[in-house]
């Protein structure tokens, strides 16, 4: 507003200063042609396609009053339009109100005001006739041009944030052609001591037919940019479907690919790429790079531990699974080659057509480097992540063999502030939180338990889990387990009853749903073999000795409750037949839990009297 102010104080200066001076002005009927044109023509002004500016024929005649009468009576009319310009437009906001009175004002009484500076200079040289007008008249349409254009940036600037600078270079072009040509009329018009009449009829007939020429084009500039837009909304669309389908598919990465396109964007912004193409494409890419495993079978995309050479080979297979679907979309920007090749390497050992060095497409490089190191640092089902450093120091030991080493030293040198742009990013829900595996669809009346139903739902857990445990213990000695309850709202989960060396620890724990290794199987409802113990136990594991965990589901109530753990201090210890073990005692806990000891010749109650474990309150002991 301050801004604003200023200006309304400068217009009210130049404009009363216009009116002192108007009466020293005469009065004839080619000026009330003059303004009559002006303010007619007014109203055929045209937004430029693209640009905040708009062009008008009305300068022609605003120029010419300022030849032939002086810049008192061209300021009053350039501050009258404005006064209809903003009686006559959609937006009404007073500040913007009083800055199309004040602006034209302004604008019209410096540029009259060169003109007469210069005028007298010119007419003492020894210039042909045509300089002397013509100088003069290329001065205060520069000055307009500048003026105007510079108090419009400037406004445009505080209201939407953008760079004033940037939206002056725009606009000034457009307008300084639209100015020359209006400047270049009146100058033919009122040079002299009057008007030429024919030129002036001949200029106003050429204004309104250039107007309604310029109209027809601008339309369809804008009907072609609109097309364009739609299109891009349509692509955006695209992209967005398939990143979901992708987290639908890969829950464990449900943020991954998010942090990703942030990061590769950022480091190819880093790396001097400027093109909006190519950042639009990585954009995409970087999103979509993952597409590809939706061609991948569930048990080998979410196996845990190392995988066997044929699992391997199929889990290549998702980059040219991913570049065959993106090139059905038909993308305006390069996005396949980057998705295709993003697993290549520096040294031409990786795939699928193990391209080397600067053959890999640069954006390819790029993704593989951010792609790398957010895995790395990210926690999945068969291992806890990485620290940063310990990450940057794998980078560092690939860097010249897989990865393009300009690219990972630039990449290390970013790290610390695309940490804090993701710390900042993480506090706001992602947007495929919407679609992660919450927990499953219970029967609601088994909601609605009272307080004495909940505390005695919790109990039979406790014993019924207690039970199982002893009978793991007994068939493995080493093993120490935990029965964890899903939290009423689904998203936490708390121990319900643990092994002697565990109780302390997973007291002091909260997993959340999708999250570690307990959380994972309960929000994807599959069984977890020979994963890592410190997903679920972090530091503890290590203290503890524990190194592999097994985890499976306990259904009751046509639903997920609880997830039944075991932990082994040897890495893959687990054996077929334990895996089996572990998947009976799930059964036997969710058995007791939904039928409480009925005895056999009973039929099952229409509805149990315990409700679901998953509406259970408070942490187990």
């Amino acid at each position: 507003m301050g801004f604003v102010f200023l200006m309304l104080v400068v217009g009210a200066y130049v404009i009363a200063r216009a009116c002192t001076d108007l009466p020293s002005v005469r009065i004839d009927y080619w000026l009330a042609a003059l303004v009559l044109l002006a303010l007619l023509s007014g109203r055929l002004a045209i937004k430029v396609p693209g640009r905040e500016a708009t062009v008008s024929v009305s300068e022609v005649f605003v120029f010419a009053v300022i030849l032939q009468y002086g810049a008192a009576p061209a300021t009053l009319i350039a501050a009258v339009d404005g006064v209809c310009l903003a009686f006559t437009s959609r937006d009404r906001r007073l500040h913007r109100a009083l800055f199309d009175v004040a602006e034209p004002a302004i604008s019209t009484w410096v540029a009259g005001q060169v003109f007469f500076a210069l005028h007298p200079l010119a007419s003492g040289l020894s210039w042909p006739g045509a300089l002397v007008q013509l100088v003069p008249a290329a001065g205060m349409t520069a000055v307009y041009c500048l003026l105007s254009s510079a108090l419009t940036s400037v406004a445009a600037s505080l209201e939407s944030g953008a760079s004033a600078y940037q939206t002056w270079r725009r606009q000034t072009p457009l307008l300084a052609v639209n100015y020359y040509a209006a400047a270049s009329f009146a100058t033919l018009g009122a040079s002299g001591a009057t008007f030429n009449f024919a030129v002036m009829s001949l200029t106003a007939s050429l204004m309104v037919l250039s107007y309604f020429a310029y109209r027809e084009a601008a339309a369809r500039v804008e009907d072609a940019h609109q097309h364009v837009a739609d299109v891009e909304r349509l692509y955006q669309a695209t992209v967005e479907t398939l990143a979901i389908a992708v987290d639908v598919k890969d829950q464990v990465t449900h943020r991954h690919v998010r942090r990703v396109q942030r990061h590769t964007v950022a480091l190819a912004r880093a790396l001097g790429v400027s093109s909006d193409i190519e950042l639009k494409a990585l954009e995409a890419a970087s999103l979509l790079h993952d597409v590809g495993k939706i061609a991948v079978p569930d048990w080998v995309l979410n196996k845990p531990g190392s995988l066997n050479f044929a699992e391997y080979e199929t889990i290549k297979l998702h980059a040219l699974q991913g570049a065959t679907i993106l090139k059905a979309v038909g993308f305006p920007y390069p996005v396949v080659p980057i998705v295709k090749h993003h697993h290549e390497h520096w040294n031409g050992r990786g795939y699928p057509d193990g391209l080397a060095g600067e053959r890999i497409p640069f954006g390819a490089r790029i993704l593989a480097v951010v792609d790398c190191f957010d895995a790395l640092t990210s926690d999945r089902p068969y291992r806890r992540r990485l620290r940063d450093e310990e990450a940057i120091e794998i980078l560092r030991s690939r860097s010249g063999t897989m990865y393009d080493s300009r690219i990972v030293d630039a990449f290390v040198e970013l790290i610390a502030h695309l940490r804090l742009e993701d710390h900042d990013a993480e506090e706001v829900p992602v947007r495929v939180d919407s679609v992660r595996a919450r927990p499953w669809p219970a029967d609601r009346a088994l909601m609605d338990g009272t307080a004495a139903e909940r505390t005695t739902a919790l109990a039979r857990l406790r014993l019924v889990g207690t039970a199982a445990l002893q009978s793991l213990v007994q068939e493995l000695p080493d093993a120490e387990g935990s029965v964890i309850v899903v939290s009423p709202d689904g998203d936490e989960l708390h121990c319900a009853c643990a092994t002697a060396r565990l109780q302390s620890v997973m007291k002091s724990l909260t997993l959340l749903m999708g999250e570690g290794l307990s959380g994972w199987v309960a929000a994807n409802r599959h069984t977890m073999v020979n994963s890592e113990a410190d997903l679920d136990l972090n530091d503890y594991a290590f203290d503890l000795g524990l190194r592999s965990a097994t985890s499976t589901p306990v259904f009751a109530f046509g639903t997920v409750v609880a997830v039944l753990t075991a932990y082994l201090p040897q890495r893959a210890a687990f054996s077929h037949r334990q895996v089996r073990l572990l998947g009976l005692l799930a059964q036997d806990i969710g058995h007791g839990l939904a039928h409480e000891q009925v005895a056999p010749s009973e039929a099952r109650p229409a509805r149990p009297r315990l409700v679901a474990v998953s509406n259970l309150q408070g942490r187990g002991p």
